[in-house]
């Protein structure tokens, strides 16, 4: 209990008291996170486009390697995850049950991996909550450049 009477929890500690009947997915909701890795852009390169820059180590010069895209309904129990393998020149589809590598808590989710050219690898979090956007990226480990 806090100063004016009111009981303070986190996410955590609210998903056990209500015993597993709401979605676990709490890590995957904006929680003041520390996202150190963040994504910056080069201003106007060419004809007002931009530029994204590594978000380990913001080398300008990045590749996407990978796709990944799930399609889920609001609090759906199921969703659809397609794959897309750019250097293996695939693509896979299937259904999914539960939450998965989804970003997004409760709906839609997109993930795309990449590469810097100084050796980092990353992969990028796009998720939609309650109206907003939210973009998060990961480093995934250090690219062979041999």
């Amino acid at each position: 209990m806090d100063d004016e009477g009111e009981i303070k929890m986190t996410m955590k500690q609210f998903i056990e008291i209500a015993g597993g009947r709401i979605e676990p997915n709490f890590d995957k909701y904006p929680q003041g996170r520390d996202n150190k890795n963040k994504l910056t852009f080069n201003d106007d390169i060419c004809d007002g486009e931009q530029s994204m820059n590594c978000p380990i180590c913001k080398m300008q010069n990045t590749h996407i390697t990978g796709v990944e895209v799930f399609s889920r309904g609001e609090d759906a129990e199921e969703h659809v995850h397609t794959t897309v393998d750019m250097r293996e020149m695939s693509t896979k589809v299937e259904n999914v049950k539960g939450h998965g590598r989804n970003p997004s808590g409760r709906r839609d989710g997109v993930i795309l991996s990449g590469y810097c050219e100084s050796g980092c690898k990353f992969e990028i979090e796009i998720a939609q909550h309650k109206g907003n956007t939210f973009f998060k990226s990961n480093k995934t480990g250090v690219k062979n450049l041999d």
